[in-house]
Formats: structure tokens, C-alpha cells, sequence
């Protein structure tokens, strides 16, 4: 036995970081492609809701394409910024096991679905496939909420359930 005695630890909770990076990195891009293409990044969101192809509704109201457009590029803005935070957050505190990271890192699977709620109560046009958001959000849910639940012995060792700990300590109840 080698002189390090400290088990070693399964391969979630030793990699589950580099999961959520690599999350946030395709929000990252997704987020800088909305804000350079606009809805041009991916005009089956627009045509899905309203039943009319993207170019047809530019042609006929550029004003309304207009806000939808600028709506997409703000959204991509909060996406990028969202994803450049949230790295942050993996690499400086996820990663080592501050258990407040795994908490704030639960804002992916929770924005993930109420993405996926929002488009799939969208009213949508029939004839038109359904918008990416509803095939990707799942499939982004699953990975992270999968890595987090895997990763909880790491923050919370020797417990069944994480409590949340006071964010101030060293305070007398």
C-alpha cells in the first residue's frame, strides 16, 4: 500500500466538474452564436411559434423581426454571461468541493426546465417541427441533474440529503 491512505474518490465525484464545464461551454457558444446571428442562429424557435418562415416574416414586418430579433441576441447576451459565471464557479469552488457551488450549480437542470416548460406551453403551429429547445433542454436536464445527484457525496460526505448550511456562520443562534 502506498503512503497515501485517503481513499480515492469515485469517478463523479473526481470528474463530474469537467461535465458541467463543458455544459456551460456549448451554452457559452450557443449564447455568443445568438448574439452574432440573432434569430438567424436558429430560425425554427420563431417559425415554430408563429407558422411563418423566418425570412417570410422579415419580409413582411421587419419591425416585429426586428424585436424578436434584438429579444434573441439580449437572451443570447444572458446566456454567454450566465455560462461565464457559472465556469467561474466550477473551476474555483465546484471543483475544490465548496459545498455552496453544488448549490448554485443547481441552476442548470432548473433553468434547463423551465426552458423546456416555457417552449413546450408555447403556442406552437402545427406543421412545424418542434423547436430545438424542446429536444435539447431534456437531454442538457438529464446530464446535469445526473452530474449534481453524483456529485453530492463529494460536498455532503456521510450524509443521505444535503441541508443547506447558513450562509453566515460564526453568528450565535
Amino acid at each position: 500500500m502506498s503512503g497515501n491512505s485517503k481513499p480515492k474518490e469515485p469517478f463523479f465525484e473526481r470528474h463530474g466538474w469537467k461535465f458541467l464545464v463543458v455544459i456551460s461551454a456549448i451554452f457559452l457558444l450557443f449564447g455568443l452564436g445568438d448574439i452574432i446571428r440573432g434569430m438567424d442562429a436558429d430560425p425554427a424557435i420563431a417559425e415554430s411559434i408563429t407558422g411563418v418562415e423566418w425570412e417570410a416574416l422579415q419580409a413582411s414586418d421587419p419591425k416585429v423581426a426586428n424585436m424578436i430579433d434584438l429579444g434573441v441576441r439580449s437572451s443570447g447576451a444572458s446566456i454567454f454571461f450566465l455560462s461565464i459565471l457559472s465556469i467561474a464557479v466550477i473551476l474555483y469552488a465546484f471543483r475544490p468541493g465548496q459545498q455552496w457551488a453544488w448549490v448554485v450549480m443547481w441552476i442548470w437542470p432548473v433553468w434547463m426546465a423551465l426552458i423546456f416548460f416555457a417552449t413546450f406551453t408555447a403556442d406552437r403551429q402545427p406543421g412545424f417541427p418542434a423547436p430545438p429547445p424542446m429536444l435539447s433542454a431534456p437531454l442538457f436536464f438529464a446530464v446535469t441533474l445526473l452530474t449534481l445527484v453524483l456529485t453530492r457525496r463529494k460536498f455532503f460526505p456521510g450524509r443521505d440529503a444535503p441541508a443547506l448550511e447558513p450562509a453566515i456562520t460564526g453568528r450565535d443562534a
